[in-house]
């Protein structure tokens, strides 16, 4: 494998594990660090995901809108800032899907479309479908995210935007990969 095109792949990995460890960042390091170096860690990793775009599902402008959010935020309430974060992800994933859901093809049918070029109608349908599942899901995980961090412990949101809210992206995908599994064996997508 050459080095470009490894390149992208580290990227992406770099990107996943500074989302999936930036919660716990907060939660040890805010009673040390300054809510600045926690939100310009926030704008950090952005900016890995921001790097790794490709022409993927969720456009750069959302990726784009995180930091000015964050900023504005920060002067008004600096801890609410450095918790907005994962928030702040789930709406821009939420409109993006939403956002494809009106200007087609869906964010679902473009990934489906990697694999498998030709599409049924009877798929473009259910890619419609679990497009729209998405959107839901982001939009109930940025309410609760945005819940636990106005009115829950430091401790409950982290254990949600660290942890359940990936356990529950982990069962939706895996739960979308046994119904397609399924309704190809009854009539092929």
């Amino acid at each position: 494998m050459r080095s470009s095109a490894l390149m992208p792949s580290l990227v992406a990995v770099v990107a996943g594990i500074c989302s999936v460890l930036y919660p716990f960042a907060v939660y040890f390091g805010l009673p040390y660090l300054s809510p600045v170096l926690l939100v310009a860690l926030a704008v950090g990793v952005g900016a890995f995901h921001l790097l790794r775009r490709q022409g993927g599902v969720m456009p750069r402008w959302g990726f784009l809108l995180i930091p000015c959010a964050l900023l504005a935020l920060l002067a008004a309430r600096p801890v609410l800032a450095v918790q907005a974060y994962p928030t702040l992800v789930s709406i821009c994933l939420a409109a993006t899907f939403g956002w494809s859901l009106v200007h087609p093809p869906t964010a679902i049918e473009r990934i489906a479309r990697l694999s498998t070029p030709d599409l049924s109608a009877e798929a473009i349908g259910y890619t419609r479908s679990v497009t729209q599942v998405w959107m839901i899901f982001f939009l109930a995980n940025a309410s609760i995210a945005c819940a636990c961090a106005l009115w829950a412990t430091m401790a409950i949101w982290t254990l949600w935007t660290g942890f359940v809210s990936y356990l529950l992206i982990g069962f939706l995908f895996a739960g979308e990969v046994v119904v397609r599994r399924w309704r190809s064996q009854r009539s092929p997508l």
